[in-house]
């Protein structure tokens, strides 16, 4: 789980830079939804080592809102 998320972050922040530098925000919603799944692998984390009472509940609907908000921008 954690070489996933270690992935992640990187393939986001890569498509994020690449944005930036070239002004071409075609890949947009795919850094979003990657960033989406991201949040929601850290939320399942905290859940798991923690219980209901922590980041979690924070991590996991703002997760569901970039997923979501992702699926309608393609």
């Amino acid at each position: 789980m954690k070489i996933i998320k270690i992935i992640l972050a990187l393939v986001v922040m890569g498509i994020s830079v690449y944005g930036l530098i070239t002004k071409d925000f075609s890949y947009g919603p795919i850094s979003s939804l990657l960033l989406g799944i991201f949040f929601a692998l850290i939320a399942i984390n905290e859940f798991k080592t923690k219980g209901k009472n922590s980041w979690g509940m924070v991590f996991m609907p703002v997760s569901l809102l970039i997923i979501v908000m992702a699926l309608f921008s393609f």
